[in-house]
Order: structure tokens, then sequence, then C-alpha cells
């Protein structure tokens, strides 16, 4: 594989795995993130793979550091291949609306959702033909709805409206746009929403299959939805949730 990729919140998590992933099948994978700790060591633990992941410090929320990304950038590598924008936080702004604070709403929303607005428009340039986003959403964006997580819930249902007008958008010049909407997975994320140890661990077990999804196991499908295997589809919302809003 000869791609060059970026993936946003590369630093637990299903970013982790992702950049992983791809790496393994030979990609030139850019792993962003906030944490220098934890990317120094993502990189490190990349040296026996395929490929190569190297870490940038960058928080997407910001303006300002994605462009500098990004001008950096484009003094090494000419094409972006395949972008996907993943960063995400959980950890705030939960409960009524009441106890939601402008400072919350605006900082979830900035992470959520304005990042892929400003990671798309600074690197739009760089898209080639055939080049694919993924951007990630969630269940709670499209079918299930927790009275706990409203900013969150609206955060994701305009990730995934984002995408399929952006789908339209850059139809033409053969650039695809998807969304994926992970049921619960086993993430550090994922256990700060439910609270502590034993809840999580509760929900973990009444899964429809048992247990939860791995990070592994959505990082699989951002790359099918990369590559040209799924080059017929485009502005399309995936539920990767092992059956979970069936039940």
């Amino acid at each position: 594989m000869d791609k060059v990729v970026i993936v946003t919140g590369a630093t637990s998590g299903i970013g982790q795995e992702t950049a992983r992933y791809f790496a393994e099948k030979g990609a030139s994978v850019l792993g962003l993130g906030r944490s220098k700790e934890r990317g120094e060591s993502l990189e490190r633990s990349s040296k026996e793979l395929l490929g190569s992941i190297t870490f940038y410090q960058v928080d997407v929320g910001k303006e300002n550091e994605v462009k500098k990304f990004v001008e950096e950038f484009k003094t090494t590598y000419e094409k972006v291949d395949v972008l996907f924008n993943n960063a995400g936080v959980a950890d705030v702004a939960i409960g009524p609306l009441s106890r939601v604070s402008d400072d919350e709403w605006d900082r979830l929303f900035q992470t959520n959702l304005k990042s892929i607005y400003y990671m798309v428009n600074h690197c739009e340039r760089l898209f080639n033909k055939n080049s694919a986003i993924v951007n990630n959403a969630a269940i709670v964006g499209t079918l299930k709805y927790p009275s706990a997580l409203p900013a969150y819930s609206a955060a994701k249902a305009g990730v995934v409206a984002l995408s399929k007008s952006l789908a339209i958008r850059y139809a033409k010049r053969k650039i695809r746009v998807n969304v994926i909407s992970p049921g619960p997975i086993d993430t550090p994320l994922a256990r700060k929403l439910y609270g502590s140890e034993e809840v999580f661990q509760t929900a973990f077990q009444q899964h429809p299959r048992g247990s939860f999804g791995s990070p592994l196991e959505i990082a699989k499908v951002v790359y099918f939805l990369s590559s040209e295997d799924a080059s017929y589809i485009n502005g399309h919302n995936l539920v990767v949730d092992g059956g979970y809003t069936l039940s």
C-alpha cells in the first residue's frame, strides 16, 4: 500500500487502532492528537510495522493548529489518500441541558463536529481522485438518544448530516465521504460515559453478543470504507454495533 492517511484522535481507542491497522498494511500514517506522551508512544510502536506512523501534536478543535499542521504536512507529502476524522470528547456537557454550560457545549462541538470542518477545508486541495474521507459519528446521533447526552447526540447527528452533504459536494471529483456510527466500543472514552466500572461491566455483559465491540473491529471497517472494495459506497452512514440497536 502506498497511501498517505491522516487519523485524528489517534492517541487512544479507535483512532490508535486505526492508525496502527493502516500502518500494518503499509500506509504512511499521520496520527494527530493532543497528548505528546501518548503520541510519541504510538509513533515508537510502529517501528516494526510495514508502514509508518508519524505523530503530530494537534488540537483539531482549533483552526490555527489544523492550518499549521497542513502547512507542515505539505512540505513532505503531496496528497491525502484517506482522512479519518475520529477525534472526539464525551466527558463534557453530560446531563440535562439545564446543567450544560455554554463553555462545555462549545468545547464538545468544537472537537466533535467543527474539527471535521477544519480538517476537510484545509486538506481539500490535497485530496485526489479516489481519496476517501471517513467521519466517526455514533449510534446516539441517529438511532439512540440518551437523555443524559443531548449535546453529544446533537453533535454526532451533525457529523452524519455534514458527511452526507460533503459526499454530494465531492462526488464528481471521485472523492468518497462516508460515516461510521459505532455502538458501544470498549475504549477509555466509553468507560467515562458509563460513570463507573460496575455500570460499564453490566452494560458490557448485556450487549446482545455478550460484549462490546473492540477498537480493532472498527479500524477494519474504516479500512474497508477507504479501500477500492468500497468504491461504490458514498454518503453512507454505516452502523457498526453488533446488533445493539436491534434489542
